[in-house]
């Protein structure tokens, strides 16, 4: 039998520290006991808020470390760099395409994000929640473990399905055989 699949990311912004690892980490080494678990560096997420990308490497690897060091093993458990797969991006792409920027903008986390931080309100900070949808579905994760200020991004993420289902039927025909003579 199949297991179900879990995903889950981390901004590579600074160290992990004790609150990581009892908010989140812990349960991580948990889960890989379990479920089929994808867990990532999120850095592209990461450049919303810091975009200056000259420690974003040794950031990403220092996490990559990180995680080895609270228990998560790679033998059990797919952990990668978001950048890393090229997939990921263009499923943005086509999710952004269907995203609506008046319910981007409702977002709790970008409404904090946008006063806490208003000289960098990028367009990244906008679709961050289309970009988490990207992550989850690329895996088809059934369990998403996340915070209580990343709930409503996953309520969002639950219409984009929907819309890229109906956007791709709509986009393409189905062929009828065209019989004429060659003559």
């Amino acid at each position: 039998m199949a297991k179900e699949i879990v995903v889950s990311g981390i901004r590579p912004t600074g160290f992990l520290h004790l609150g990581n690892y009892f908010g989140a980490m812990r349960n991580y080494v948990r889960m890989q006991e379990e479920y089929e678990c994808y867990f990532f560096v999120a850095d592209w997420h990461s450049l919303t808020t810091h975009p200056d990308t000259k420690e974003l490497r040794n950031s990403v690897l220092r996490v990559l470390a990180e995680n080895i060091a609270a228990g998560l093993d790679p033998s059990k458990v797919c952990l990668y760099v978001q950048s890393s797969i090229p997939e990921i991006a263009e499923l943005y792409l086509l999710l952004n395409m269907l995203a609506y920027k008046g319910e981007l903008e409702k977002t709790p986390t970008f409404k904090d994000k946008v006063r806490l931080q208003p000289d960098n309100v990028n367009t990244g900070l906008l679709t961050y929640p289309v970009l988490m949808s990207a992550d989850i579905l690329i895996h088809r994760a059934k369990y998403v473990p996340v915070g209580k200020d990343q709930d409503s991004l996953l309520k969002l993420r639950e219409t984009l399905p929907s819309a890229l289902i109906i956007a791709t039927v709509n986009c393409f025909q189905k062929q009828r055989p065209s019989i004429s003579a060659m003559n």
